[in-house]
């Protein structure tokens, strides 16, 4: 590129009052190639010598000013964050003029990596300001006027050149190959939307990065058309990167059937769907998961739908989706519909195998995520009419507040001592545990409690097992008030009386229809995703997950939803693409 177009040249002139360096005009192929044996740790000398500083420089200039000037004051940091920093943007340099040569991705991958988190996201703020100062420079002279112009103006026009994080993704691809590459260019995707969180959306390096990304997710979606993808069943020969990453996917829903799912332990029922690139390596970590299950009737709980059941199947049902645990992932995905593609191809052969006869009954469990929070934020408890269910619902979404004791014990009927204790996790959606030790044996985990007023018993059931237990409390222990601090304590625990199952689901409601910010579609993740693919809303279901998880996110509510053939599903997409909310469809 001309030295006026280059991102390189550009920051030079804004580091030295506007005049272009001779030095980085004079980089040549021997310091480029030094360059980047430094970066492979195969320099002159133990640990690798710098290269010249030419290619130092050419390297440093897209880091911004600050950097520029501490190098040109002979200040080169020494630390290691600092040294990886220089290295990747050294490697950066080499990356367009070395036409995407193997070694240059892996050196600059190698110096992205090294950075860490905040290292990476100060980086890319960086970079995103450079590139919008750049971008900036070229509408201004192509304006009649010239001038400064503001940058919101860059979400008017349409670049007539790539911009250089463009070039890097394509760079990255053809360099290392689709196999390898297409990992590589999400993942720098997602150190991106990593750094607009870190950096906050409403500040000037946020709009960058967010023009940025939305800059690569234009390149990504050309990669990741619907027909360039490829669902797969899983099974239990499946290579072990993908059985590993279906036993993640299956945990992130249901701590409990993670690992059967990994075991086939979870019965013939079971069914599994992989979604991958078609260029990828098949027995990589795919891009995304989703678990289903055949079953007798359609299920109200994740435990139903996770385990299946014996009867002669007649429905299915989706109970988990999502990326396995590699950092970043589904948020690089955001947007390029690959979700969509494993949700439609894994209905489809659902489908297949229940026969046309059942074509309609295929369902997905889907978990209402950031309700509790939702809950608090407008102190739904507060809400009138709800009485004394309102104080219960305060305790359960504020992990019972300073009045509640974390810890009752007592003696029981039968002399032996018995002791609850609350455990929470940091955080307000952190987990909270209810757990019991009786007559001083191990602590256990409290899946459900009943009190019973009249007759002075806790009955509970407790894991490992489960196994139901009563305790009768001594007259002494009840007229003290340790029943009803009991009641409390699985109150702060997520355990919900039925008194406030219709309340909740009402709440439940309200939530999944709120409407984004375009006024029109569910401001929902899971809402929003189901009904883009065509689906009817079909059930709210009262403590369907009462994982710890599943209680502090949601109250262990859970949404279900009807896909009902790929015509009346493509109608209900169309629909809701033009309407929203409005036009969805609710089978409740």
């Amino acid at each position: 590129p001309s030295p006026r177009a280059s991102p390189a040249h550009s920051g030079a002139r804004a580091a030295m009052g506007g005049r272009a360096p001779t030095m980085a005009r004079a980089t040549g192929a021997a310091t480029t190639a030094a360059a980047l044996r430094w970066l492979a740790g195969a320099g002159n000398g133990a640990g690798g010598a710098l290269p010249p500083a030419p290619a130092a420089m050419a390297g440093l200039l897209a880091q911004g000013p600050v950097r520029c000037r501490r190098f040109c004051a002979g200040a080169v940091p020494g630390d290691p964050q600092e040294t990886a920093s220089e290295a990747l943007g050294l490697a950066t340099s080499s990356l367009p003029g070395t036409l995407g040569a193997a070694a240059s991705c892996r050196s600059f991958l190698t110096a992205h990596h090294t950075l860490g988190p905040s290292g990476r996201a100060e980086w890319w703020a960086t970079r995103a300001l450079a590139e919008q100062e750049e971008q900036l420079e070229v509408l201004s002279r192509a304006l009649p006027r010239g001038g400064r112009v503001a940058p919101a103006l860059l979400d008017t026009f349409t670049p007539a050149t790539p911009s250089s994080s463009e070039v890097m993704l394509r760079r990255v691809v053809s360099g290392l190959g689709a196999a390898d590459g297409l990992a590589a260019a999400l993942a720098l995707r997602a150190a991106v939307r990593h750094a607009a969180v870190e950096v906050g959306p409403h500040s000037s390096a946020g709009f960058a990065l967010d023009r940025m990304d939305r800059r690569m997710f234009g390149v990504l979606g050309l990669w990741f058309d619907p027909g360039l993808l490829c669902v797969r069943a899983v099974t239990a020969s499946s290579p072990p990167e993908v059985l590993k990453a279906a036993g993640e996917v299956a945990r992130q829903a249901s701590s409990a059937h993670g690992a059967a799912a990994v075991e086939g332990a979870l019965g013939p029922q079971h069914r599994c769907f992989a979604v991958s690139h078609a260029q990828m390596d098949p027995s990589a970590p795919p891009l995304l998961v989703v678990h289903a299950s055949l079953l007798g009737r359609l299920p109200s709980t994740l435990h139903e739908a996770a385990l299946g059941d014996a009867a002669a199947p007649q429905a299915a049902c989706l109970w988990a989706l999502g990326a396995p645990e590699t950092p970043g992932l589904a948020g690089a995905l955001r947007g390029l519909g690959v979700g969509q593609v494993l949700r439609r191809e894994a209905t489809r052969m659902l489908r297949e195998e229940l026969g046309a006869e059942h074509g309609a009954a295929v369902t997905a469990l889907a978990p209402l995520r950031g309700f509790a929070s939702w809950l608090r934020a407008t102190r739904a408890w507060e809400r009138p009419g709800l009485g004394e269910a309102g104080e219960t619902l305060r305790r359960a979404l504020l992990a019972g507040g300073r009045e509640v004791q974390r810890e009752v014990s007592f003696v029981d009927a039968d002399g032996d001592t018995v002791a609850f204790r609350l455990r929470v996790d940091e955080g307000e959606e952190g987990e909270r545990v209810l757990e019991v030790e009786v007559g001083g044996g191990p602590p256990r985990r409290v899946l459900k409690l009943v009190v019973a007023s009249e007759a002075r018993a806790v009955r509970f059931l407790m894991e490992p097992g489960p196994e139901a237990m009563q305790v009768n409390m001594s007259p002494e222990a009840v007229d003290s008030g340790e029943l009803t601090r009991v009641t409390h304590l699985a109150e702060a625990a997520g355990m919900l009386p039925a008194e406030l199952r219709e309340p909740v689901l009402k709440f439940a409601y309200e939530f999944i229809t709120r409407r984004g910010a375009d006024g029109a579609r569910s401001a929902e993740p899971a809402v929003h995703f189901h009904m883009s693919g065509g689906a009817a809303l079909h059930a709210l279901h009262w403590r369907a997950d009462e994982s710890p998880a599943g209680l502090a996110e949601a109250l262990g509510v859970m949404a279900s939803f009807a896909y009902r053939g790929p015509e009346v599903e493509g109608e209900a997409a169309g629909a809701y693409a033009a309407r929203g909310l409005d036009a969805a469809t609710f089978t409740m």
